[in-house]
């Protein structure tokens, strides 16, 4: 029975969430450089960094910079330390999107990894996509 009991209770434990103290980076130290349609640089660009996480329905930051005359955004570090959850399937993965915006140009959405710099192209600029949760 005693057992049965340190099984049932094991099983359970492995299976729960489990909180733990995690020091994360919400935003890396980074640049990123727009250029317009013909190759020069982009001044006064929007230019916002989203940070999320996979496994979360929550955006963990959202930094917007205006590109300077060289159409260069820069964003310094954050970090803090969260409580985050031992989940099954692991810890929180957290990854970054870009998004340029500016007037009479497209709006461009892409991943972190996209290659350096960025090109706008003309047309209809749209908002960012809004935070989630």
């Amino acid at each position: 029975m005693h057992r049965w009991l340190g099984l049932s209770v094991m099983a359970a434990l492995l299976s729960a969430c489990i909180p733990y103290p995690a020091y994360r980076t919400l935003q890396p130290q980074t640049q990123l450089q727009v250029l317009d349609a013909h190759g020069r640089p982009l001044a006064g660009a929007q230019v916002t960094l989203i940070g999320e996480a996979h496994a979360t329905p929550v955006e963990h930051s959202r930094e917007t910079r205006s590109t300077d005359a060289g159409g260069i955004a820069r964003f310094s570090s954050r970090h803090a330390w969260k409580s985050e959850m031992l989940f099954l399937h692991g810890r929180l993965q957290y990854y970054w999107i870009w998004c340029v915006s500016a007037p009479d140009h497209a709006t461009l959405v892409a991943p972190f990894e996209t290659p350096q710099p960025i090109r706008l192209q003309a047309g209809t600029p749209e908002p960012c996509p809004p935070p989630r949760g």
